[in-house]
């Protein structure tokens, strides 16, 4: 028997000022029919909950799937295209075709583009919702559930990982990303977070989607770098936590496999001394900065290669979307601490120095012991 044809309905949610962007990105898309829902109580407390739920609603009849974007993301080109291959080869789950570059996400999209996947899990303490596509009935589902289930002030992200989570949906992410987001004026405060750039995108391709695209599977321990406070985590697995993961530090985790902090350092210093920009690094970014992104760096080296071999899959860091995805990793890292004009020439500086760090952890990880 074959599968069902995928049919897919879909909404854009706004807020009323932004209703001409969200029937712009509407219009780019004639073949889908876009509803767009703006925000029924545009003067209340900033809120995307309740534009969510209107929109998550507005699943068409006869659709078997219902993709919702967000007034501000940027879908590429080959959207379309893409966006049906992935929805036919995984009907089955919870489909986030955009993370920001510095997501918890973000790294899983690094491990899988660095084994070749098609493929990660959303790991994020929220679900990415820029842009998502459900099943149709999942989809319908969520309205009734965030009446009964989520307070009003609630995020609508933080709504969905628990919605998603009680319903047992596995919640993917492809590698090369759907859609950009937009860094205008945030309504609900995002703007805080400094720009939210996807973590990996690539020209538009003619090779299609594997039928039976690849997908990270066994990743424990996530590396992340925390851009509040600039530090370098390790979220561990955590089964009583809605997400799965409780973060701790960077250090702590690698310590316990006998990684020193002197040795960190000892990298670092090496990796610098073979750069011809360490002064001009030096005059941009803190000691501290560049330490913490060895640090992290160097534990998705280390876990990248602790996962290699499972699946058939080997490491490789010099394929498209492994370049763009580390490529994302530092200018995602700092965005909040380096001024928007700077953070692309920052980011290029770094990312030789994010190279040598996952080198360095990869070659430190235990298969090599």
């Amino acid at each position: 028997m074959s599968p069902s044809p995928v049919r897919i309905s879909a909404a854009v949610m706004s807020h009323p000022r932004r209703a001409a962007a969200a029937h712009a990105l509407a219009g780019r898309f004639p073949g889908l029919d876009i509803t767009v829902v703006l925000d029924p109580e545009p003067d209340g407390p900033p809120s995307a909950l309740r534009t969510a739920r209107l929109a998550w609603a507005a699943v068409a009849p006869d659709a078997t799937h219902h993709l919702v974007l967000q007034d501000d993301a940027l879908p590429t080109e080959d959207f379309l295209t893409r966006l049906h291959a992935l929805v036919a080869a995984r009907p089955d789950a919870a489909l986030s075709l955009f993370t920001e570059w510095g997501s918890r996400t973000s790294y899983a999209v690094r491990l899988a583009a660095m084994h070749g996947h098609d493929l990660a899990p959303v790991v994020d303490d929220y679900i990415p919702c820029v842009a998502l596509v459900l099943p149709a009935e999942i989809a319908r589902g969520f309205d009734p559930y965030a009446r009964a289930k989520v307070d009003g002030g609630h995020p609508d992200d933080l709504a969905l990982l628990h919605y998603l989570t009680d319903l047992g949906t596995s919640v993917l992410i492809p590698v090369a990303g759907l859609a950009d987001h937009d860094n205008d004026t945030s309504l609900v405060g995002n703007n805080v977070h400094g720009p939210r750039r996807a973590a990996c995108l690539l020209p538009p391709e003619p090779a299609a989607l594997p039928a039976e695209p690849s997908v990270l599977d066994g990743l424990g321990t996530v590396p992340y770098y925390d851009f509040w406070g600039q530090y370098s985590d390790a979220c561990i697995p955590d089964p009583s936590s809605v997400d799965g993961r409780v973060r701790s530090s960077a250090r702590v985790f690698l310590a316990g496999y006998g990684v020193t902090q002197r040795e960190l350092d000892q990298g670092l210093r090496e990796a610098l001394a073979r750069s011809a920009e360490r002064a001009l690094l030096g005059d941009l970014v803190s000691e501290v900065v560049l330490t913490e992104v060895w640090i992290v760096s160097f534990l998705l080296g280390f876990i990248a290669a602790d996962l290699e071999g499972r699946g058939g899959t080997t490491l490789d860091l010099t394929g498209p979307a492994a370049r763009a995805a580390l490529a994302t990793l530092a200018p995602g890292a700092v965005r909040r601490i380096v001024p928007v004009r700077r953070l692309p020439a920052v980011g290029a500086l770094l990312t030789p120095v994010v190279l040598d760090a996952v080198r360095a952890g990869m070659a430190r990880a235990p298969r090599h012991g």
